[in-house]
């Protein structure tokens, strides 16, 4: 761990923990969109400007 990842915050896995695909993150992302939470998650991929942007 470096001196910068302490003061950012930067966090990582455990040896041993296999790394997810990039298919089973998008739909980690969009499922926890809804009508309760205070911002929308949406598939960006059709606009071309982002994979997965998210925003208030």
């Amino acid at each position: 761990m470096g001196f910068f990842d302490k003061l950012t915050g930067t966090k990582y896995p455990d040896s041993g923990v296999a790394p997810r695909s990039a298919e089973e993150v998008r739909a980690a992302l969009l499922a926890i969109n809804g009508p309760g939470v205070p911002y929308v998650v949406r598939d960006g991929t059709s606009s071309g400007r982002a994979s997965t942007p998210a925003g208030r």
